[in-house]
C-alpha cells in the first residue's frame, strides 16, 4: 500500500458502485485485502503463465502455484477474480503447458466463481524491440516468428488462432458458458474461429464485456 495507494483505489471504488475497478498482477501479495475487503465492484485478476516462461521471461514475479494460491485465497472470502492468458508464448511444448494451467485452474475453482479469462499474445512496436536489442536483455522473446500488421509486429494469424482455440477448447463446457472469455487487443478475424462469436463494433464488445462482469459480480457478492 505504498503511498496509500490502494486505499485510494478503494474508495474510489466504493464511491462508484457501477464502475468495475480490476486489479491485475503477477504478484502472491495480498495481504492488504485481507485485512481490508474490498467493495464488490473490485476484481481481482493474474496474468498466468507457464512454468517455463515464469522462470525464463518474468523473473522477480511470483511461480504459478503463487498466483493461483492467492487467487484462491481470495476467491475463498467472496471476492471476485479473473485470469489473463497474456501474453501466451509459442515454445516446443506449449500445448502441455498451457492444458496443464487450465486443469489446475477447473480443479481449484468452479466457474461461478471466476468472472473473466482474457487471452492475448505479445505485440511489439519495432522502437521497442530495438530498444530491448540494446540493452541486450537476455529473452529469447525476440526469437519467435514474427509478421507485421497495422504497423507492429506479433505471431502470425496461423500460429494465434492455434494458441487460442488450444486454450480456450482446454476449458469444459461449463466454463465457456459462465465465465465471459474474450481476447485482448487482436485480430478482430480471430473471434468467430476461436470463440463462435464476433462484434460489429468495439463498443458492442466493451457492452457486453460489463453486462457479463456486473452480472457475474452481483452472483457472487449475493454468496459472499
Amino acid at each position: 500500500n505504498r503511498f496509500g495507494l490502494l486505499d485510494h483505489l478503494s474508495r474510489f471504488a466504493r464511491n462508484h458502485p457501477n464502475v468495475v475497478l480490476e486489479m491485475k498482477s503477477k504478484s502472491r501479495r495480498i495481504e492488504y485485502f485481507i485485512d481490508h475487503p474490498p467493495p464488490a465492484n473490485m476484481v481481482f485478476t493474474w496474468s498466468l503463465n507457464t512454468p517455463e516462461v515464469i522462470a525464463a521471461e518474468e523473473k522477480g514475479t511470483a511461480s504459478l502455484d503463487q498466483r493461483i494460491q492467492s487467487a484462491r485465497t481470495l476467491s475463498d472470502r467472496g471476492i471476485p477474480v479473473g485470469f489473463h492468458f497474456h501474453p501466451m508464448v509459442w515454445y516446443k511444448g506449449w500445448e502441455t503447458g498451457y492444458r496443464a494451467i487450465v486443469h489446475r485452474l477447473t480443479d481449484t475453482f468452479s466457474p461461478e466463481e471466476v468472472v473473466m479469462v482474457s487471452m492475448g499474445t505479445l505485440t511489439f512496436i519495432k522502437p521497442v524491440i530495438k530498444r530491448i536489442r540494446e540493452r541486450m536483455a537476455k529473452t529469447a522473446i525476440l526469437q519467435m516468428p514474427m509478421v507485421e500488421i497495422a504497423g507492429k509486429l506479433s505471431y502470425p494469424f496461423d500460429i494465434k488462432n492455434d494458441l487460442f482455440s488450444t486454450l480456450y477448447t482446454a476449458f469444459p463446457p461449463q466454463w465457456r458458458a459462465s465465465v465471459f472469455f474474450y481476447m485482448c487487443m487482436e485480430d478482430i478475424g480471430l473471434w468467430e474461429p476461436v470463440l463462435g462469436r464476433n462484434y460489429a463494433s468495439n463498443a458492442a464488445f466493451e457492452q457486453d464485456m460489463l453486462q457479463h462482469y456486473i452480472k457475474k459480480i452481483q452472483t457472487i457478492g449475493r454468496n459472499r
